[in-house]
């Protein structure tokens, strides 16, 4: 289908229309039909008006003959000759005597009347036959177009109140097709936009139903803890451990409020990371420091193994780092006490492979499509609310780079995060800095 690039109508582009193609080749039919029709008539009339003549000079040849054999030799011999001028002039004066004159009626001829009647018999019906067809041909193609735009408009009627797909589809040349084919495009557009935005919807209903269930735990937990302190009657041991638990309430507020802003500036594509060439083996000691508490509180510990110090990849160092951590996290408050996570890495000419295998129970085959969703749990145990791996997610793509899950053959899950070793693999370029 061809694009519009200028609004100048010319001919090429009109003869690709093809009403205009149909409508050129029904003229030439009708003029073929029509020139046909002439060059019948006029041999038709042609012989009828010499013999409508010669029955007329049979007559005045018979009366000659029969009443002035020598006249009528005469008559003879001047048919046979062709009209001299002064002869014309002769016959003029001597018939203008008896009114035959140019301004003599035709009807007063009878073979001119005969003529004119017999040409006007044929001519005025096939006249109006080939304007009738041409007519016929006019309304018929008119019709089509019009039912053609008739049902381009109910089908954007369609789409737009009831969002309901096409029913018919166009495939036409000319500006028709263009039409057709930019109200199609128009109407894939219009039900994939109402569709995002019921999906968003959707999606915004389900987030708000998510936070305020992960919201209404802790405020509840810190009504409880407030009244009982407000009341006094708390000893101290008590009303430490009161605090002490309300502290990690809003700690947990605080993480999974900060977490959502984080997701939304990612999703809204208003994060702009800072790509810079950065030892990667310092931004996995920054992550390995991060979750290094819990892993102790947990009795897990982790190993480092093959790592290269000196590798230099474009990544923002803050937000990758925060991305490992949180698959870190992840591993550890899954893994038994005493058990040991393996971080490893392998790298290639074209990308650097990061392994962090557990030794947990592993993730279920049903919940593997849907554990990098916001607010998605494999089990209600725990104290993660779904928000980790996205967040890691969103911030690897974001890189240009891939992270997927899965499970080891002897147990355990396995997260693999693949990062591009060249700024122009990534897949935003925009974000990050010319090296």
């Amino acid at each position: 289908m061809e694009r519009i690039k200028h609004p100048k109508l010319n001919f090429p582009s009109m003869w690709r229309n093809t009403s205009v193609r149909r409508l050129a080749w029904a003229i030439l039919a009708l003029t073929i039909i029509a020139c046909s029709a002439l060059a019948l008539y006029a041999g038709l009339a042609t012989e009828r008006l010499k013999q409508r003549w010669l029955e007329q000079e049979y007559a005045i040849a018979g009366a000659l003959s029969r009443d002035h054999p020598e006249l009528a030799q005469q008559w003879a011999t001047l048919l046979a000759e062709p009209p001299s001028a002064q002869g014309i002039e002769d016959g003029k004066r001597w018939l203008e005597q008896y009114s035959v004159t140019p301004q003599l009626s035709a009807r007063w001829l009878p073979v001119l009347d005969d003529f004119q009647s017999w040409s006007l018999i044929l001519l005025i019906p096939a006249a109006l036959l080939l304007l009738a067809l041409l007519s016929l041909w006019l309304f018929r193609e008119s019709r089509n177009q019009l039912k053609t735009l008739r049902s381009l408009a109910h089908a954007l009627d369609d789409t737009v109140k009831h969002n309901l797909p096409m029913a018919e589809r166009y495939y036409g040349e000319g500006e028709l097709g263009l039409l057709a084919n930019g109200v199609q495009e128009l109407s894939l557009r219009l039900r994939e936009t109402i569709e995002q935005l019921n999906r968003d919807k959707t999606f915004l209903k389900d987030t708000v139903a998510d936070i305020s269930h992960q919201l209404k735990t802790p405020l509840a937990s810190l009504m409880i803890y407030i009244e009982l302190l407000a009341s006094g009657k708390t000893d101290p041991a008590n009303a430490a451990e009161f605090l002490a638990t309300c502290r990690r309430e809003l700690d947990r507020m605080e993480w999974l409020i900060l977490t959502l802003l984080k997701l939304a500036r990612i999703e809204a594509d208003a994060l702009e990371l800072q790509a810079v060439p950065a030892r990667f083996s310092d931004t996995l000691s920054a992550s390995l420091h991060a979750v290094e508490r819990l892993a102790e509180e947990r009795r897990v510990a982790i190993d480092l193994v093959g790592h290269d110090p000196e590798l230099l990849i474009p990544h923002d160092s803050h937000w990758l780092a925060e991305a490992i951590s949180n698959v870190l996290k992840n591993a550890v408050e899954i893994s038994p006490s005493g058990s040991r996570i393996t971080v490893s890495w392998e790298r290639t000419p074209i990308f650097v492979r990061l392994k962090i295998a557990d030794r947990g129970p592993g993730i279920p085959e049903q919940h593997l499509p849907h554990i990098f969703k916001k607010f998605y749990r494999t089990s209600s145990g725990g104290s993660g609310v779904g928000l980790g791996l996205p967040l890691a997610k969103s911030i690897v793509e974001k890189h240009g780079g891939v992270l997927s899950a899965g499970n080891s053959p002897g147990g355990g899950a396995v997260f693999y995060l693949t990062l591009p070793l060249q700024p122009w693999l990534t897949n935003d370029p925009t974000n990050l800095t010319k090296l």
